[in-house]
């Protein structure tokens, strides 16, 4: 085994860390990289690409595997802006595992078998898999829990996706029954037994696959690799494979690197951060980057990439003293980091808190573009919303949807069009389709699909047969119980007047449908029945705030509601933390840092740790802390922070590195000597004369190359691809 030496390879316009060099030159056959957030583990990657090829690997013979198709464009403009010539870079595959996977089970199956990723294209296969497990398993299981509408369907696509993300569908033990297996899996029986029934429905005895949704490629893969072993000869035999984002590695994506780390001399880097995991709920666990790939490969080499270059270091040694693990930042720049305290006895506080540090931002010069807003989860929108509407503050919501675009809310406006108003004065045609189908889903109206979507256009197209639809369908049609209170709603709201105060009034509504219990009846995890509470309480407060009557939240509905957001450049971006990995902002605002919000409830504390560490890493250049007065009802992350503890620290540091950039400037190191890859001059008679050192000179032989014993030089025949011979070109 190789030990490590000088790079080969001299990136453009940038000067890497040690931490990178040794990174980049490392000949260990499995490297795994542990990075802060922010700490270039992308462009340090692509550094090892580059390494390769300067020492004569084939592009082709190289791999990278990434997790998003966003990573994949990242990773291929981080081996452009190093140096890495375009026709090299073009050459080099660089895939999702999903994409990678699809192109293995393409080259075997030798049919191009169809993707459904909609989930409403999902739905009746879903439907039938439910079916099939009434029909098989009701006389032997009691307690079975079967439910059919859109919510119930979509939380069983996630969680079957789970299932077969950490491959446990398929258990080696016989003696458990499919209870005990349902219970290992961490789900319920009937999730369990209908995923099973899904996954026959989608791999046909006789038909073979008929469909793949989201990640079942790599889950495919990894199936057939681990049951026959014909499947790993289709697999490419590789020199170097490298992988990002590892923190997001599952146990299916696992199998299929494995299957490639095991076959041929392959050497394999890869990257990620276990503090960055966050997305258990797909089978990711910090377990691959810790032990999986140790236990697996026992020469296992870990190296650090500790120094951020998102934010300067006063956020650096916060994050550190946070993670307690070592952070630091060459930047020569301040990262503010500022709390802005509220009382949390009012409900209106913490946004008024994050509006005025918005504003004091813009103030300051800067752009609304540059401020986003992450939050915790999405309920957390409500007020928030509110405020920046009412305060005239554009903004615009990555990743969820406008409160008041969320089916709860369509559902009051629905009963306030049959009794007060009229769906026509709504100007938006697909909110009113939108506002059929709330009315529909609350009422537990059993409609399929196709006569619902009838409906909706209809509807839309024609407003006054909303009442036909309350009258012919809902009445007659719906469960007794749900078309009574709706019925009762709608006789409140009819008989108070356009006039009557609408908070007031909505309290009395909700208590009539009994909306809380018909939440929860309705959707299988109790946060999300929280989440339409949260959204009618932000809808009855701006009511109230405004002294708004029945008539005037109608009309304000049917203008807000149909656009609440302000889209453009000079916007406020609203994101939940879960989303916001991979991304970074100039001003990060984290509002109700209290307990119960963040960390949530109930939560797992490992994973709203990792969840404030990925929220505070997104910022370059100011990070807003929104805090209760009281310390005893502050979130405990604020204070592990330190930030006290690190400020000294941190000005020194900052004091060093603003010296270093006098004396040579960071990030503006531009090299002026040759690239790294050369255009070859051939001779006269096609030939590429080349430097092989003695040592080398079998493999250069072995690639091709053929010795002049006359000029006593080694050359690439006339004709020959002279790029597997780069790192032999003549200065």
């Amino acid at each position: 085994m190789r030990t490590e030496g000088s790079p080969r390879f001299h990136p453009l316009s940038i000067e890497p860390t040690a931490e990178q060099r040794a990174i980049q030159a490392a000949r260990w056959r499995v490297c795994l990289v542990h990075a802060n957030a922010g700490a270039a583990k992308t462009t340090t990657l692509a550094l090892r690409l580059a390494e390769a090829l300067a020492w004569g690997a084939a592009p082709s013979s190289l791999l990278a595997l990434v997790f998003t198709e966003e990573a994949r464009q990242v990773l291929r403009q981080r081996l452009l802006e190093i140096g890495v010539a375009p026709a090299r870079a073009r050459q080099i595959p660089v895939q999702t595992f999903e994409q990678f996977a699809e192109q293995i089970l393409l080259k075997a199956e030798q049919v191009s078998v169809p993707r459904i990723e909609d989930a409403a294209a999902l739905r009746p296969y879903v439907l039938q898999a439910l079916e099939q497990v009434s029909n098989r398993y009701a006389q032997r299981y009691e307690y079975l829990d079967i439910r059919t509408h859109h919510v119930a369907v979509s939380q069983f696509l996630e969680c079957q996706q789970r299932l077969k993300a950490s491959m446990l569908l398929e258990s080696d033990d016989a003696s458990l029954d499919a209870e005990d297996r349902a219970i290992h899996a961490q789900t319920t029986l009937t999730d369990y037994l209908c995923a099973h029934e899904f996954e026959a429905l989608r791999n046909s005895r006789y038909d073979g696959v008929m469909f793949r949704s989201a990640q079942d490629a790599t889950y495919d893969l990894a199936k057939n690799l681990q049951e026959e072993a014909f499947w790993h000869d289709y697999l490419p035999t590789c020199r170097l494979i490298v992988a990002d984002e590892l923190h997001d590695m599952n146990e299916s994506a696992f199998q299929v690197l494995c299957a490639l780390l095991d076959k041929g001399d392959v050497f394999f880097v890869g990257a990620g951060d276990k503090d960055q995991v966050i997305h258990r709920a797909a089978g990711a666990d910090e377990a691959f980057l810790l032990e999986r790939f140790r236990d697996r490969y026992p020469a296992t080499r870990s190296l650090p990439l500790t120094q951020t270059y998102r934010h300067g270091p006063h956020l650096a040694f916060a994050v550190e003293h946070f993670k307690n693990k070592v952070v630091s930042s060459a930047l020569p720049e301040h990262t503010g980091v500022e709390l802005s305290l509220y009382n949390h006895h009012e409900p209106q506080a913490a946004a008024q808190a994050t509006l005025r540090a918005v504003r004091k931002w813009v103030g300051l010069g800067h752009g609304l573009n540059s401020c986003a807003i992450l939050l915790r989860d999405t309920h957390q929108s409500v007020v928030l919303e509110n405020a920046l509407l009412q305060a005239g503050v554009p903004y615009r919501i990555q990743g969820f949807t406008s409160y008041l675009q969320r089916r709860e809310i369509l559902f009051i406006q629905g009963l306030l069009a049959l009794s007060i108003g009229a769906l026509e004065t709504v100007p938006n045609t697909t909110r009113r389709g939108d506002i059929v189908a709330a009315l529909a889903f609350f009422a537990e109206l059993s409609m399929d699909d196709h006569t619902l979507e009838q409906a909706q256009a209809e509807i839309a197209e024609y407003p006054e047969l909303m009442q036909s639809f309350f009258h012919g369908q809902i009445e007659r049609t719906a469960p007794e119980m749900s078309a009574q209170r709706m019925r009762m709603a709608i006789e409140l709201l009819t008989n108070e007047g356009t006039d009557a105060n609408a908070a007031m009034v909505l309290r009395q509504v909700c208590d009539a449908v009994d909306l809380q219990m018909v939440a929860r009846r309705l959707f299988v995890h109790e946060e999300q029945a929280r989440v339409i509470q949260k959204s009618i309480q932000g809808l009855i407060a701006i009511a109230e705030q405004q002294n708004w009557s029945l008539k005037a939240l109608y009309d304000w509905l049917g203008t807000a509601g149909s656009a609440p957001e302000r889209r453009g450049d000079q916007a406020v971006v609203l994101e939940c933390v879960a989303q916001s990995k991979g991304k970074e902002y100039p001003h990060v605002l984290l509002p109700w840092l209290e307990q119960g919000e963040f960390p949530a409830e109930g939560a797992v504390t490992q994973e709203e740790e990792n969840l404030f560490y990925v929220a505070i890493t997104r910022t370059q250049q100011q990070l807003s802390l929104i805090v209760p007065q009281e310390v005893a009802s502050q979130s405990p992350f604020v204070a592990r922070l330190g930030l006290t503890q690190v400020d000294q620290r941190a000005n020194e540091a900052l004091r060093q590195n603003q010296q270093r950039q006098q004396a040579r400037p960071y990030q503006a190191v531009t090299r002026q000597a040759a690239p790294s890859f050369r255009e070859p001059q051939p001779t006269q008679d096609g030939r590429l004369v080349l430097a092989v050192p003695y040592a080398e000179k079998d493999e250069a032989k072995a690639l091709g190359a053929m010795w002049d014993p006359a000029g006593k030089v080694w050359y690439v025949p006339a004709g020959k691809d002279h790029r597997l011979f780069e790192r032999w070109l003549p200065n």
